[in-house]
């Protein structure tokens, strides 16, 4: 959904209780104390015909007892699903007349939910690897030649991150303590079906990719192979370049330990890019759930 929607279709506190109650009870509201479906609504709440609780939908979810408004929440959540770069916590505080921290916080519940849990990859899978970290040209001298003495050159001291795209289908994107063959197969085990065929260049550790798929071609990059019939690598090498076009212009440095949620945030946006409401339906439920 776009900003123009939002603001049209939930302007008060009680059309985003009607989404959510449709989102999760489907027209049937059951109790989240003890499940019954039997129940008596009263101003937005309802007694529970078994237990005689009062609950409502927020109940037993991220929304319960938040002091930001749902209006706001949801206004929020279309911001940063709009933002294909992505949207700092301070630009967001902005957009909702909130401190960088409530910004921040809502930021951090949203990418919880964009985190896929389902999902099983199949047909052509382009897989690849991405190091993301600073530069060390930009480091002071003594602590690039103090890196370099501990760390050698190329990748080290980055940090690696395993893409996995389905072609004209989904992205999986997970961070990695080090790329090498014993992380990469079995990441690509859990989230890629066995009759896949898979698509790398030549890093070594892809070479197991033949004993658990269907098939696997190797795009020989070094030696000026990039395509092989059908097989390429220009969906997952796209994707890249959007991640690190939004690293240079919205976020500049990340933390090691929230690049996870970076990257399930950017994946989320790019697996429903296509989509009308752009996974807002999706995400809701998601969070509804956290």
């Amino acid at each position: 959904m776009d900003l123009v929607e939002i603001i049209s279709d939930f302007s008060n506190h009680e059309s985003c209780l009607k989404y959510l109650e449709e989102v999760r009870w489907k027209g049937t509201p059951r109790c989240p104390y003890c499940g019954s479906s039997v129940s008596f609504s009263k101003r937005n709440r309802y007694t529970c015909g078994q237990c005689n609780r009062s609950f409502s939908v927020t109940v037993g979810t991220i929304f319960e007892s938040s002091r930001l408004s749902l209006t706001k929440w949801f206004l929020g959540i279309s911001i940063i699903l709009s933002a294909k770069k992505g949207v700092s916590s301070r630009q967001l505080a902005r957009h909702l007349s909130v401190d960088k921290d409530t910004a921040w916080l809502l930021q951090k519940k949203v990418r919880q939910a964009m985190a896929e849990k389902d999902v099983l990859l199949n047909g052509i899978i382009e897989a690849d690897e991405s190091f993301i970290g600073g530069r060390r040209g930009n480091k002071y001298r003594a602590k690039r030649e103090d890196d370099e003495l501990q760390l050698g050159t190329g990748h080290q001291g980055k940090a690696p991150v395993l893409g996995m795209l389905e072609r004209s289908g989904k992205v999986i994107t997970k961070v990695l303590n080090k790329a090498w063959g014993k992380e990469i197969i079995p990441q690509m085990k859990q989230w890629i079906s066995p009759s896949s065929t898979i698509v790398t260049d030549g890093f070594g550790g892809y070479v197991a990719c033949s004993e658990h798929f269907e098939a696997h071609y190797v795009l020989n990059h070094g030696k000026e192979i990039h395509r092989i019939g059908d097989f390429h690598m220009n969906s997952i090498e796209g994707f890249w370049g959007m991640f690190k076009r939004a690293l240079a212009g919205q976020y500049h440095t990340i933390s090691v330990d929230y690049l996870q949620s970076y990257f399930d945030e950017l994946a989320f946006k790019y697996n429903y890019r296509k989509s009308k409401d752009k996974g807002f339906n999706v995400l809701i439920n998601n969070m509804l759930k956290l």
